[in-house]
């Protein structure tokens, strides 16, 4: 009898202490005191991404957590859609989304997200993401709903073969486009490249704008209108091709690749496809200093960004992942491991993150304007609606003052009615 409560104690003991070692315990995460690991379920772009798969492999393993990841539809309309849906059914299968500028703005107003100040997004985080963009994108009434994890910055990329052969070190001026633009022998090649298919046009026209220093939600603002006579003027200078009407910027990035245009304004994203085309480098297509097309150097940046669905039932193991995703720790991994440029500018600016062009990139955040794109609650609604406006105005086939009337009637609509010109497609 007394040898078994010897052994008992001795086995109590030994479970209390760890076997010896006092800190095992407190050291483990704190899934780890129960049988199961927590579980998450991740929809997200970047789901079929090898690189993406490795992250959240190391994840796991650093949080002790089960994760799976569902892909989000790659196209744009696709997977707003769904995501919408998602939410709007209160579908608890689905923990976290990955989402763009787009559909935070619109989702954020409809009460389908858990704000994350609280938990994640606290005072301290906060300061290291870019402040305007946060308050302009992620907020609402208050509460903040959702954590950035990729910075995209809308860059100037130049094919630096194009711009020798006209003579040309940078583009620095409007003028440039007209000395590249007669350097080329090839009627099929221009001097500038674009995507102005109409969900994809705002995010030029909303960069021309900043150029101008005009305001994008304002068109009685002469800068504004400057703007879009710009880029009107460089369709009928022939500077710029009629086919991009059609073109997203897959079709662009491709024809950039095949040395079509010898400048395009694109998003650092891009990097990942120029890489992989082996088109990249210091004589080859890079990212370059901004022209100073008018008086103001800005620029626009978006993100990819986690947002909560509020119908989870895992949200302590979300707020786990999302601590880590906001950090520093598991920013800075997410960098190393994707080779994407994470949101939290600390980051970037961290000397021993060692990326393609982030030199660059860093210029980019010390000397410009970083702008948040404008966006409207209804964002996919008023993006198409303004994009089938501006084709209509640059075409020739609706009137200026026309244009400009119905363009501050879109934005001060923010709805599904289509203000249309009436015109049609060009014969590409």
């Amino acid at each position: 009898m007394k040898k078994s409560v010897v052994i008992f104690i001795t086995a109590v003991c030994l479970l209390i202490t760890g076997c010896g070692d006092t800190g095992s315990l407190s050291k483990l995460p704190s899934s780890s005191f129960h049988e199961d690991k927590q579980k998450l379920t991740i929809m997200h772009i970047d789901a079929d991404n090898k690189r993406f798969q490795d992250f959240i492999e190391e994840t796991e393993k650093k949080l002790d957590m089960e994760i799976t990841v569902e892909k989000c539809p790659s196209n744009a309309d696709n997977r707003q859609a769904k995501i919408s849906t998602i939410l709007a059914s209160g579908d608890k299968n689905i923990d976290l989304i990955s989402v763009n500028d787009e559909m935070i703005s619109e989702f954020k107003h409809k009460g389908y997200l858990e704000p994350l100040e609280k938990n994640v997004m606290t005072e301290e985080v906060r300061d290291s993401f870019p402040q305007e963009y946060l308050e302009s994108i992620c907020e609402e009434n208050g509460h903040i709903y959702s954590v950035p994890f990729q910075m995209d910055i809308m860059m100037f990329w130049v094919n630096q073969e194009l711009l020798k052969q006209a003579g040309l070190d940078e583009i620095k001026n409007t003028g440039d486009f007209d000395i590249l633009q007669k350097s080329l022998k090839n009627p099929d090649q221009y001097a500038y490249g674009d995507a102005w298919e109409n969900t994809h046009v705002y995010n030029s026209l909303s960069q021309f704008v900043n150029f101008w220093g005009g305001d994008y939600f304002d068109w009685t603002d002469p800068k504004t209108k400057d703007a879009a006579r710009y880029m009107k003027s460089m369709l009928d200078e022939k500077n710029t091709s009629p086919a991009q009407f059609v073109d997203q910027y897959e079709q662009m990035e491709e024809k950039f690749i095949r040395g079509k245009y010898g400048c395009v304004f694109m998003y650092t994203s891009a990097l990942g496809t120029f890489l992989d085309a082996d088109v990249y480098g210091k004589n080859k297509i890079h990212m370059a200093p901004l022209p100073v097309l008018h008086k103001k150097k800005a620029t626009n940046i978006a993100t990819w960004q986690y947002v909560l669905n509020n119908a989870s039932e895992n949200k302590d193991a979300a707020f786990r992942f999302l601590q880590y995703a906001a950090g520093y720790e598991g920013s800075t991994e997410y960098a190393k491991i994707m080779k994407s440029y994470p949101a939290r500018v600390d980051v970037i600016e961290n000397e021993d993150i060692d990326l393609e062009g982030i030199d660059m990139i860093r210029k980019y955040l010390r000397e410009y304007t970083l702008n948040a794109r404008p966006l409207c609650e209804n964002s996919m609604g008023a993006v198409s609606d303004m994009g089938k406006l501006f084709q209509g105005y640059v075409l020739g086939q609706c009137e200026e003052d026309s244009f400009f009337e119905q363009a501050q009637n879109c934005i001060k609509a923010s709805s599904d009615v289509l203000f249309s010109c009436g015109f049609l497609m060009p014969d590409l």
